[in-house]
């Protein structure tokens, strides 16, 4: 088994590698942007309320997959595609999906149980204990999400061998450092779409004596592509992330970190 994990390495190679080959992330985000585009206008044009229903939800599931899987290909072996093949994304999105599911059971049945269990304390108090736990269960869950995720680096390049069993055991002692890794570099990205919607709902905002008119809709235009490209990138920088400890982990765990 591997020892700790050195985490600032880690974070440093996933940032370098993406921010160090721009072109090939690029090429990948924008692909998959431009496919984004093409699946919200086919859905709302043939069926609008479909966009806001499971058919909306698979497309983004789809979508993700499809820039996670191109990512995790360039940093694992050094591949500048932007598609997959439908198999490997239908998998992805269905191994993402279990490996979800035990985190989401857990918050899913905690909550009603500790609720149960505080149904005597008043309003306030109760109130404060039960957002404590709900935090504590969402933390539980997702260290649990990420100690399964290691499966997703693995099938992106058609890595049979590795199981959620192994992904399990591989990431044993070292939850925290993942998870402070995963969180550190998602905070970039999230500030950045944080800022860019604060930006459209001021801008929206602000008063006007007629209706929307051109320059409004290119500037939501504007607004929804580099919303798309943030997402992107938010997807990309995870991607990395579990490549990194799919490598240092699972492939070559007696090994250094890799450094890009």
């Amino acid at each position: 088994m591997a020892g700790p994990l050195p985490l600032s390495r880690l974070i440093d190679a996933v940032y370098g590698r993406l921010f160090g080959n721009l072109g090939a992330f690029l090429k990948v985000a924008l692909t998959w942007t431009l496919i984004t585009v093409i699946l919200v206008v086919a859905l709302v044009a043939l069926a609008p309320e479909a966009w806001d229903g499971p058919a909306g939800s698979l497309a983004m599931a789809v979508v993700g997959a499809g820039i996670a899987i191109g990512w995790h290909r360039f940093v694992l072996r050094e591949e500048r595609r932007a598609f997959s093949r439908p198999n490997t994304l239908a998998r992805y999105v269905l191994l993402a999906a279990v490996a979800v599911m035990p985190g989401a059971a857990i918050v899913l049945m905690g909550t009603p149980a500790i609720a149960a269990l505080l149904h005597g304390l008043g309003d306030r108090a109760g109130a404060t204990v039960m957002t404590a736990v709900i935090i504590l269960l969402a933390v539980a869950g997702t260290a649990v999400t990420f100690r399964l995720s290691l499966i997703l680096p693995a099938v992106a390049i058609g890595d049979r061998s590795m199981t959620f069993r192994r992904s399990w055991a591989a990431t044993r002692g070292n939850v925290a450092r993942i998870f402070v890794g995963c969180v550190a570099v998602q905070i970039p990205p999230w500030l950045g779409i944080g800022l860019l919607t604060w930006l459209l709902e001021r801008w929206q905002g602000l008063p006007s004596s007629a209706g929307p008119d051109a320059g409004d809709v290119v500037l939501a235009g504007v607004g929804a592509v580099l919303w798309l490209l943030l997402s992107a990138l938010a997807t990309a920088l995870f991607a990395g992330f579990l490549s990194e400890l799919y490598l240092r982990l699972y492939l070559d765990p007696e090994e250094p970190a890799p450094v890009s």
